[in-house]
């Protein structure tokens, strides 16, 4: 994955960052980096799968585990939508918008928004070498949904329960 270049604002940001009360990456150009889960439904039964606040990024290097760096919920309320129904055999995917972005020096932040609409951060990242994977948790059979057509509340159920850790895809990190 090749990381962007700084411009003059990001580096006079760069020199400023300590004084300006400015999320990561607010005014740097962002990047799309597409990175996936894709779930199968191997029962018998169909099942629904949440996508809501569910899944969990993570993020190696050969330290070790890469803490987030922040983020934020928002408390919207989910929609059918987030809770794709799956025959079986049938597989979901979920895409979340991730975005890789200059921070300062020769450092890089990544944005993952979180489901809800809301967003999380890992930074300040090096060029290098990572390991990225999503953990999904979801603990609820049933779920209130909020129908963006009609304005009611719906009941969701049928819903998958566990926790799944993808495998580990590595992530290379290279400043052209």
């Amino acid at each position: 994955m090749r990381l962007p270049k700084q411009n003059l604002v990001q580096k006079l940001l760069s020199i400023l960052k300590f004084l300006l009360p400015i999320p990561p990456g607010y005014l740097s150009p962002k990047y799309s980096v597409q990175i996936g889960i894709r779930i199968t439904n191997n029962t018998s039964t169909s099942l629904r799968f949440s996508f809501y606040f569910t899944i969990l990024p993570e993020l190696v290097n050969v330290y070790g585990r890469i803490p987030l760096e922040g983020g934020w919920i928002r408390a919207s309320a989910s929609l059918e939508s987030d809770y794709p129904l799956a025959m079986p055999g049938e597989s979901v995917t979920y895409f979340p918008e991730i975005k890789i972005f200059a921070t300062w020096g020769n450092r890089f932040g990544l944005s993952i928004t979180s489901g809800d609409s809301g967003t999380w951060f890992f930074q300040p990242l090096k060029p290098g070498n990572y390991q990225f994977r999503f953990i999904y948790n979801n603990q609820n059979e049933k779920e209130t949904t909020y129908s963006s057509v009609s304005r009611d509340m719906n009941l969701i159920e049928g819903i998958w329960t566990g926790e799944v850790l993808t495998p580990f895809v590595e992530l290379h990190l290279v400043q052209l």
